[in-house]
């Protein structure tokens, strides 16, 4: 089994994408979806998905650590036909599943630079996917994988678009600046934010939002509201634009997400979050990294583990067919 980020010195490890380095799951490859070989090779499929097991700074309920691979033995479980589109749409693409990136625990900061490394890596590479799918792990991951993208494309013309219940606007949070509760905060640093779902802040990052002229957040109230007027907003703040998608699932409701480390109250529906999908999928020049976090899997609950399989097809499906429309 290839090891993906041991240290900092992960861009100069090998990032094997055959899928000989899979790991097998009830004796099938371990790849999303299931897909047959020649689907999920990396150089048939068009999107690649990365697990990042990661869980260092969780501050109330752990297990998100196990996100990913519930994720992917939920997929085994989603049809590949999708009504929205008429078509089994991951027929026409096809998704690679890389082996899940090795944590560094020597600290959050080795974490997030080794993120990046591979990240850069990985979309800079001569064979490189044209969407790349990152399953957590905690929510700290994306500092590493916005810096990441930055690295490797450049942050002309990006933006991140972060559906969520928290703010993550921490400067730092219990000692550290890569805290699943800083997330937000480090993105902003390296480009704007376009926030949906927040209905959990502390005092300074209220007062830090305030200030910030490159975050627009949309608070619970509005995010939940049956006009949705904020998908106006949305799209104009993605057109043209290279967009990074960080789904929080705790930025559902939990009624249908209860298996998250850090549940609020409220939250947007499932159908609202394929809103925001379809309108980032639509508007923007390109979507090239999604990830998808936070998912603490419950035991002998599936509904949860099954909603962030299913939509991480959407995700690949919608950014796919958006660059068709």
């Amino acid at each position: 089994m290839a090891e993906i980020g041991k240290s900092k010195a992960a861009s100069k490890s090998k990032i094997d994408t055959s899928n000989s380095t899979l790991h097998t799951y009830m004796g099938a490859s371990w790849n999303f979806l299931g897909l047959p070989d020649e689907l999920a090779s990396p150089e048939r499929a068009r999107g690649w998905l990365l697990p990042i097991p990661y869980e260092a700074t969780t501050s109330y309920g752990a297990g998100t650590r196990e996100g990913p691979a519930a994720i992917l033995a939920a997929s085994r479980q989603v049809e590949l036909y999708d009504h929205e589109f008429g078509c089994e749409p991951a027929m026409d693409y096809g998704i690679h599943t890389l082996a899940p990136m090795n944590p560094v625990l020597t600290s959050p900061g080795a974490m997030i630079e080794a993120i990046e490394e591979v990240v850069a890596e990985l979309l800079s590479g001569k064979k490189h996917p044209e969407v790349l799918g990152i399953l957590g792990g905690e929510h700290s991951i994306s500092a590493g994988v916005v810096r990441g993208i930055a690295r490797a494309r450049s942050v002309k013309n990006l933006v991140a678009v972060h559906v969520d219940a928290h703010a993550d606007m921490r400067d730092e949070y219990e000692g550290s600046p890569f805290s699943h509760a800083c997330a937000a905060r480090r993105i902003v640093e390296t480009c704007p934010i376009f926030q949906i779902g927040i209905r959990n802040l502390s005092l300074g990052e209220a007062a830090f939002l305030r200030n910030c002229k490159t975050a627009h957040t949309v608070f619970s109230e509005a995010s939940t509201d049956p006009g949705g007027v904020f998908l106006q907003d949305l799209a104009k703040f993605v057109q043209n634009k290279n967009v990074y998608l960080t789904i929080d699932l705790d930025g559902l409701d939990p009624s249908i997400m209860p298996a998250v480390g850090t549940p609020e109250p409220g939250g947007i529906s499932w159908e609202r979050l394929l809103e925001v999908v379809r309108t980032v999928s639509t508007s923007a020049a390109s979507v090239p990294v999604f990830d998808i976090v936070e998912l603490a899997p419950l035991p002998g609950y599936r509904a949860a583990d099954f909603l962030a399989a299913k939509l991480v097809y959407k995700l690949f499906s919608s950014i796919f067919k958006g660059v068709e429309i």
